[in-house]
């Protein structure tokens, strides 16, 4: 994952085969989870969470070896690229700087719109004690930022990347705010989405996108077991 020096990034590209494969399985995937864990009762909030955060890893991987298994039969081809350590310190400052970002945009968000707790789930089992959220920092802070940044960045950013920045970056980011619903999440996800575009269109390496998105999603979970 480390090395001191960058390497050349493949020609071969994930294209539209790869990414309708990849977002549509993420879709389907995250639709039947997400019906799921509608069964399981608010008594068992701390467990629904962390199969959310179980699930959504598993759904990214499944989506991206679907679109592997297409064409472009190499992963660095999908941001599987070595990267110099101060790219990823680059990654876990912006995901310090993304963590403080969050508070300015629900902050102006709320200022005009009112909507319930849809974070309730995650706020209980980062307050469930030191074992809890633990398991929660696993689950909701590695499994999902990989998960996540596996589809977004790996096939759908790289993917759009070929139209320019506005494809790449903003496009990408968009698509990836929407998949986390219409409501101030959207807005959240849709900053990590550019900073996360920003860096993978730079470097060609999912990795440094990976740790913003640990970083920012550890700290929004350890401020939760602040409240």
């Amino acid at each position: 994952m480390i090395s001191s020096s960058t390497s050349t990034m493949p020609q071969a590209r994930p294209g539209w085969p790869e990414t309708l494969t990849a977002l549509g399985l993420y879709l389907i995937g995250i639709v039947m989870l997400g019906l799921w864990m509608s069964q399981i009762p608010d008594e068992q909030a701390i467990l629904r969470i962390n199969i959310g955060g179980v699930g959504n890893g598993l759904v990214g991987l499944a989506a991206l070896f679907a679109a592997y298994a297409l064409r472009v039969r190499d992963l660095r081809a999908f941001g599987f690229r070595a990267i110099e350590r101060k790219w990823l310190l680059v990654g876990a400052a912006l995901g310090v700087v993304a963590f403080g970002g969050c508070f300015v945009i629900e902050g102006v968000y709320f200022h005009f719109i009112t909507e319930p707790n849809n974070q309730a789930d995650f706020q209980m089992a980062a307050q469930g004690g030191a074992l809890s959220l633990f398991v929660l920092l696993i689950t909701g802070a590695i499994l999902t930022p990989l998960g996540e940044e596996f589809v977004f960045r790996g096939v759908i950013a790289n993917a759009l990347n070929r139209y320019g920045a506005w494809g790449g970056v903003v496009g990408s980011a968009a698509i990836f705010g929407v998949v986390h619903g219409f409501n101030v999440i959207l807005f959240d996800a849709f900053m990590v989405g550019i900073l996360n575009g920003i860096l993978f269109r730079k470097m060609g390496s999912i990795w440094p996108g990976v740790v913003v998105h640990i970083v920012y999603n550890g700290l929004n979970l350890l401020y939760y077991s602040t409240l």
